[in-house]
């Protein structure tokens, strides 16, 4: 087990050391760049069209929510009662089926795109979202949903949108890479996050099957390996050869709002009589998104937080104690406090997180820093012999 100066790190929280941390303005201002901001970008050409309804007809869309999850926890169950609540068509994908490893999502959600548009219960042009089960929260309606994506920057072109972070795991040296071929959004949150993806059912369903399909190699891509490193890498390998890019990132958080952060980013606002939620508002796009990921030890803890904070199990007609027969993903369950000693292990990734921070800002100039092999070599040194 891995150990800081002051405080335990729990050893789920501490992924290959570096790493995997699945990491107010005037609104009126702030636009983000969507596509129509690339043109003239080195690895830019002008999207294809024709998917994408009018604001009409998008009235009379189905919002479609797939989420992978291959057990019930409790937080998947907040997510299933909230959709329906919210005016969403909702299914679990991989349900009580083997989970080999982050591939597992893609594979699993091929399937159930692939099967729901054959069957018809799933237009090609439908709007759905795709979210990770167990940390992911969706706090607006569907109407909203499909509103939001009806209108730029989502109609600009066919391509799938996906959450961004700012850190760019898992790996850091990717990030001057991946800022090559997609300009500054002038916020933050610019490097794709795969726990959350949206789009029309047809390109998501090509975008899912071209990164199984591997770099071109012969290989496919495996069951068991890193989904987002796999989503980093397509984008290089199209961008930096000057074709158009496989997907966008919704930087300026509509949609998705990723809580892994040293501090808040948002600030909630109560809802308004027409609103079953509360609301996080971003302090710097003024956008109020309509997914929170609560990805990363710091997301979590700020969704542990936010349960409460919003009420959220009372509003959507559920107990704790209704819950407490199912194993839960965050820190504690949701609604419920934390007691001292997790409070202090939990605030220690905090000190993970700044950690992380200034792996990436190293890598940056070229320079590879992992105190947690420093500290293996160290202790590997120190043993006697």
């Amino acid at each position: 087990m891995r150990r800081c100066r002051s405080f335990r790190l729990p050893c789920a929280l501490l992924v290959t050391g570096a790493a995997y941390c699945r990491s107010s303005l005037n609104a009126c201002a702030f636009t983000g760049w969507g596509p129509s901001q690339l043109k003239g970008f080195a690895s830019f050409r002008a999207p294809r069209r024709g998917l994408a309804p009018s604001f009409a007809s998008a009235k009379e869309e189905t919002a479609h929510i797939l989420s992978i999850a291959t057990e019930y926890r409790q937080e998947a169950v907040i997510l299933q009662r909230s959709a329906k609540l919210l005016g969403y068509k909702f299914q679990f994908c991989g349900f009580r089926e083997k989970w080999v490893g982050w591939g597992t999502k893609l594979v699993q959600y091929r399937k159930a795109l692939r099967l729901g548009l054959a069957k018809g219960q799933i237009a090609a042009s439908d709007p759905v979202l795709l979210i990770d089960g167990w940390d992911c929260v969706l706090v607006g309606p569907a109407s909203e949903f499909i509103e939001k994506l009806s209108m730029a920057p989502f109609t600009d072109g066919p391509q799938p949108w996906y959450a961004g972070e700012r850190i760019c795991g898992p790996d850091f040296f990717k990030a001057n890479r991946i800022d090559a071929v997609y300009p500054d959004p002038g916020t933050p949150w610019r490097y794709p996050n795969a726990g959350c993806m949206t789009g029309r059912a047809e390109p998501v369903l090509k975008l899912i099957e071209d990164l199984l399909d591997g770099a071109g190699d012969g290989d496919t891509f495996p069951e068991d390996g890193d989904d987002q490193g796999r989503l980093h890498e397509h984008l290089l390998e199209l961008g930096e050869n000057g074709q158009e890019l496989p997907y966008f990132v919704d930087s300026a958080c509509r949609i998705f709002q990723c809580l892994y952060e040293a501090e808040p980013q948002w600030h909630l606002e109560s809802p308004s009589p027409t609103e079953l939620l509360p609301r996080l508002r971003n302090l710097q796009t003024g956008q109020r998104p309509i997914v929170l990921h609560g990805n990363g030890h710091t997301g979590r803890w700020f969704m542990c937080n936010l349960w409460r904070e919003m009420d959220f199990l009372r509003r959507v007609g559920l107990t704790p104690s209704e819950l407490a027969h199912l194993p839960h993903d965050g820190p504690v369950a949701p609604g419920t406090v934390p007691d001292e000693a997790t409070e202090k292990n939990w605030m220690a990734t905090f000190q993970l997180y700044r950690i992380i921070e200034k792996q990436m800002a190293l890598a940056r100039v070229g320079v590879e820093w992992d105190p947690w092999k420093i500290a293996a070599q160290q202790n590997a040194t120190a043993q006697p012999r």
